[in-house]
C-alpha cells in the first residue's frame, strides 16, 4: 500500500496566539499542495475530486490527545476508497485503515474531524505500524519526557546513571534501520526502598516484531545491554524469565483505549441528563 503522505513530519504544535485556536492543513494534488485555509467547502471539493488528487489529507497541527501517550494527527482519503487514520503512540506511528468508503461517507468523516475533532470508530480497522524505509540509521533519546536532539553514547549511558542514582525516572532510546527497535528503562522502587528497573525491549523484526518485558535490580547487565544496544546496535539474548508480549496488539490496544474511555464519558453524560 502506498503511503503518499509522510506522517513522520507533521507541522507540529504552535505557540502563542496560534495555539489558542485549532489549526488544520489540507493536503491535495498528490502531496504537492498544502493550505491552512481550510473550510468545509474546500474539504468537500477536494474529496469529490479525489481521483484527480490521488488522496486528500486533513492534518491537525494540535493533535487530538487520546490518552497520555497516544494522539491522532491526520486522516487521509485515497482514490481507491480507503481511509487511513494516523496515530502517534509514544515514538511509534500507527495507521488504522479501512476500505470501502463512498465519497459521501468520506466527506462526513473528514468534515467531522475538521469541525468537531471527531475520531472515526476504528475498532474494526486494520492496524499497521508505519515505518518508512530510512536511508540512514536514525536514533532518538528521551529522558523523563524530554527529547534530546543531539546526543552520543556517553549521553545515553549518563541518562542510565541518573536513573540509577534516582535523578531521573525513565529513558527511551531507539534507532531505525532494517533491524531497528527500542529499549525503555523505568525505575520502580519497591516497598523496602530497593531500586528495581522495569525494562521493555522491542525489536522490529519482520513480519512479526519481537517484544520482551522484565524487571531486575542488578544494574551490571543493564549497563552492558544498553551499551551494546547504543554502540553495537545489538540486542541481548532473552532469558527464560523474560515475559514476551505481542507488540502489534500492545500498540493497537493503546490506540483503542480511548474508545472505551469515550464510551464511558458519553454514558456518564447521558445518565446526568
Amino acid at each position: 500500500m502506498t503511503t503518499m503522505f509522510d506522517p513522520k513530519h507533521p507541522r507540529g504544535t504552535y505557540s502563542g496566539a496560534a495555539a489558542m485556536k485549532p489549526q488544520y492543513v489540507l493536503i491535495t494534488e498528490n502531496g504537492k499542495e498544502r493550505t491552512s485555509n481550510v473550510t468545509v467547502a474546500r474539504i468537500m471539493e477536494a474529496v469529490y475530486k479525489v481521483d484527480i488528487h490521488e488522496y486528500v489529507t486533513i492534518e491537525k497541527c494540535l493533535p487530538v490527545r487520546l490518552i497520555r501517550s497516544a494522539e491522532l494527527f491526520a486522516l487521509s482519503f485515497y482514490k481507491d476508497s480507503h481511509i487511513a487514520a494516523y496515530f502517534r503512540v509514544g515514538k511509534t506511528i500507527l495507521r488504522m485503515v479501512r476500505s470501502g468508503f463512498s465519497v459521501e461517507n468520506a466527506t462526513d468523516v473528514m468534515c467531522d474531524f475538521f469541525q468537531l475533532a471527531k475520531i472515526p470508530d476504528v475498532q474494526n480497522w486494520t492496524c499497521e505500524e508505519l515505518k518508512p524505509a530510512p536511508r540512514k540509521v536514525e536514533s532518538t533519546l528521551t529522558v523523563d519526557g524530554e527529547d534530546f536532539r543531539y546526543f552520543g553514547c556517553a549521553d545515553v549511558m549518563a541518562a542510565l546513571e541518573n536513573i540509577i542514582e534516582g535523578k531521573s525516572k525513565w529513558l527511551l532510546h531507539d534507532f531505525t534501520d532494517e533491524d531497528g527497535g527500542y529499549i525503555n528503562i523505568h525505575r520502580c522502587d519497591d516497598n523496602d526502598g530497593l531500586a528495581k528497573y522495569k525494562v521493555e525491549l522491542v525489536r522490529w523484526t519482520k513480519p512479526i516484531p519481537t517484544g520482551y518485558r522484565f524487571i531486575l535490580s542488578d544494574v551490571a547487565p543493564l549497563r552492558r545491554w544498553l551499551w551494546d544496544f547504543t554502540v553495537e546496535r545489538t540486542y541481548p539474548d532473552p532469558l527464560p524469565e523474560w515475559e514476551t508480549f505481542d507488540v502489534t496488539d500492545y500498540f493497537q490496544r493503546l490506540a483503542f483505549r480511548f474508545l472505551d474511555e469515550e464510551d464511558k464519558l458519553d454514558k456518564k453524560e447521558r445518565d446526568e441528563r
